[in-house]
């Protein structure tokens, strides 16, 4: 995967405490336990940490990690390229 999804497996191992052997790119948020408050602050910190605003639709509890990685992918690449 790409270094956006090592930025979340890091936020989810060191600030939720989810276990490693958990996290996977095709876990979604929900198996993870991540509830309504966990997903705003876990959108806020990767916020923070890669510059993008992820959108709320692409971060719900059945969203999978890999559909974040790619969603910020996409925010990122988008970011570089424009004017």
């Amino acid at each position: 995967m790409t270094d956006t999804y090592d930025v979340i497996h890091s936020v989810l191992t060191s600030t939720f405490k989810i276990p490693e052997d958990l996290i996977s790119p095709d876990r979604t948020l929900e198996q993870l336990e991540m509830d309504s408050l966990a997903l705003a602050e876990f959108a806020l910190i990767l916020q923070e940490r890669l510059e993008v605003r992820v959108e709320e639709e692409h971060a719900t509890r059945a969203t999978t990690l890999a559909q974040v990685t790619e969603h910020l992918d996409t925010l990122r690449a988008r970011s570089v390229t424009a004017p």
